[in-house]
């Protein structure tokens, strides 16, 4: 419970309530050095006879324009955001595309759009047909757009689509966002009553519905009051589901409410905690293909939101001590992480995006910040023993644990995905305070070496694999030895 505690907690500094808390960012924002380099907002500009009614009857489309993306406060309602329920879906909550990032030739571009042969409706997976099957066709079958309003769209794409092709060039992502032109102005989603209506709708049958059992009445899992409109975690938590045998509620769905019922209020904070920690505490960047949230949680403050905030605020700081929200390449979360203040602990879940699901790895929870501090000083220690000029924070130390491991593996697939649950299950010893097998690493990393020459291309590069393993051997060594010291204090044999 403490990690969905610690998740509430920081959905409360969410700016928005009721179906506000849901919306989230489409992009993170950008770490773009250059001028023009940042991502990008395609907008088309609906003509409607009414941009106020319930129905929207489309005209056409007076044009399309290049915006830089934003993300201030009051964007996010403008967006009118939410990741789709699942990706074989056929609607969304939002009138908005993410056409990613744009290949560099101009034919490859509209490729894209139209397809080989420029017969959109045939290709599937042409742009233009995702945007008429899967995005706009279920805002026409919804009555928000008039019969008739996704051809009139369609056909002014399919006529400039050199147009198009030609916005679509930089190094950002891109975003193609059809809202209504009124008085000279691009009105985005969220400023459309109509889009408005249609996000509440969808938001209403497919995340705030109940959890299965009309009437009853159940205690919240988070604040422990009494709800009549309960809700379950899956609606937050893509790995929290009810639909295999192998996991008690799927015996029943009679008894989904007897695990983590929440109430509405509470899966409202729960989203926007989420979208907070998806945007500001995830490092993708220690593990390949494995997302790390960082999630804190006060003790002993009663809440004090300033101060979690502050928390936040201090782990989002690059490495040159300024406020890093888009890459995470920039950031430190560890080192950032070992400085922090008594009165907070960490929880730490490990995992990955497979298709629609969400599997985890691992979770850690309550790790104080001493913890990671003596993490970091075993680092530091055993570049120092090495005598090898590396960065010396922590962020650097597991990322160079990762490498070293990795480099162990065989080229397969399936070799890989062992060695990195090998790293994953030692980095969670790590932050629980546990020794771990630095012997049998080491044994591991000379049995090896005869691998790592056979399939290098340089002695530089077998050189530096080597260095680095003994760089890996002498950090897990401080690490046990500073295990041992706290046995010894603790009193533990």
């Amino acid at each position: 419970m403490g990690f969905l505690s610690a998740v509430r907690d920081i959905g409360t500094l969410a700016a928005g309530t009721g179906w506000e808390a849901y919306l989230k960012f489409p992009l993170e924002e950008s770490n773009a050095r250059e001028p023009g380099e940042g991502n990008k907002v395609i907008r088309v500009w609906l003509v409607v006879q009414n941009p106020g009614a319930d129905q929207l009857d489309v005209r056409g489309v007076e044009k399309m324009d290049l915006v830089d993306y934003m993300t201030g406060p009051e964007m996010k309602q403008k967006y009118l955001y939410r990741d789709p329920v699942g990706k074989n879906t056929f609607w969304g909550f939002t009138p908005l595309f993410k056409m990613g990032k744009p290949k560099k030739d101009v034919n490859a571009r509209k490729k894209a759009l139209v397809g080989e042969d420029g017969n959109w409706e045939n290709n599937t997976k042409s742009i233009y047909n995702k945007l008429k099957y899967r995005l706009l066709n279920a805002y026409e079958a919804c009555e928000v757009f008039s019969p008739g309003s996704v051809d009139r769209i369609m056909a002014f794409l399919s006529g400039h689509v050199d147009d198009l092709a030609s916005l679509h060039q930089g190094k950002g992502s891109f975003l193609l966002v059809f809202g209504v032109a009124k008085d000279g102005l691009f009105c985005y989603p969220g400023e459309i009553p109509a889009f408005v209506k249609y996000f509440r709708r969808k938001l209403d049958e497919h995340v705030q519905r109940k959890g299965g059992q009309d009437g009853v009445e159940t205690e919240c899992s988070c604040c422990g009051a009494r709800t009549g409109d309960p809700a379950t975690v899956d609606k937050v938590f893509k790995f929290a589901t009810f639909d295999k045998v192998n996991v008690l509620p799927g015996l029943n769905k009679q008894n989904l409410l007897k695990v983590l019922p929440v109430c509405q209020a509470c899966l409202e904070k729960l989203t926007a905690g989420r979208e907070i920690i998806e945007r500001e505490l995830t490092d993708s960047t220690t593990i390949w293909g494995i997302n790390i949230w960082l999630v804190p949680e006060l003790v002993g403050f009663g809440g004090d939101s300033g101060l979690l905030m502050n928390v936040i605020d201090k782990l989002n700081v690059d490495k040159k001590g300024a406020r890093g929200m888009g890459q995470e390449g920039e950031r430190r979360f560890f080192r950032q992480m070992a400085k922090a203040d008594r009165g907070v602990v960490f929880h730490f879940l490990f995992w990955e995006s497979v298709q629609a699901q969400e599997r985890v790895h691992l979770m850690v929870e309550d790790v104080p910040p001493s913890r990671l501090a003596k993490l970091a000083e075993a680092w530091q220690k055993a570049l120092e023993i090495c005598n090898l000029e590396w960065e010396d924070d922590l962020d650097t130390g597991l990322k160079t644990f990762y490498a070293a491991c990795m480099a162990l593996s065989g080229k397969s697939n399936e070799d890989k995905n062992v060695m990195r649950d090998y790293v994953i299950k030692l980095i969670g010893r790590m932050l629980r305070g546990e020794r771990i097998p630095a012997g049998s690493f080491k044994t591991m990393f000379v049995r090896r070496i005869p691998k790592l020459v056979f399939d290098s291309d340089s002695w530089g590069s077998v050189g530096k694999a080597s260095k680095r393993g003994q760089l890996v051997v002498e950090f897990m060594e401080q690490i046990n030895r500073e295990v041992v010291q706290d046995e010894a204090e603790l009193g533990v044999s």
